[in-house]
């Protein structure tokens, strides 16, 4: 079979792939700057700490990879990855007094509060990225690239 037999890609408009990314990137600044709230309301730590600039840069990682791969099911599972560690190791495993912590996470409500804000900017990240990863599972499962 030659190539040109093979059935081509879908293109997607321009202004579809722009708010996609917009989308995106949306997600991936609430996300890092509701780690940087509570870093900033909980921890001694500077805004230009590594602890807060070191996400930063990873969210400006994969926002470049949206722009440069929106259609591509490896960039997608990358973000909910980052967005699943975030929220639960940052949002939900450090609140909890788990010995296996190498800190004792204060048990007060501004505490909870703080993790529950943390958490719930992670979530649209979460949803953009399962919904991408579906939309793409949908699009091969029927025989057509992403």
């Amino acid at each position: 079979m030659w190539t040109s037999d093979l059935p081509s890609p879908p293109v997607a408009d321009e202004s579809t792939r722009v708010v996609r990314v917009g989308a995106v990137a949306t997600a991936l600044g609430l996300s890092w700057a509701t780690m940087l709230g509570h870093n900033l309301y909980e921890l001694p730590l500077a805004p230009t700490a590594i602890e807060n600039t070191g996400p930063l840069l990873v969210s400006v990682v994969l926002a470049i990879a949206v722009l440069l791969r929106p259609a591509s099911r490896l960039v997608s599972a990358a973000i909910l990855g980052w967005a699943l560690l975030n929220l639960v190791i940052g949002g939900v495993v450090s609140v909890l007094p788990l010995p296996i912590l190498p800190f004792e996470p204060e048990q007060t409500l501004d505490h909870y509060l703080a993790h529950l804000y943390y958490t719930a900017g992670q979530l649209p990240l979460v949803l953009y990225a399962l919904t991408a990863l579906r939309r793409r599972s949908g699009t091969a499962s029927r025989g057509k690239r992403p």
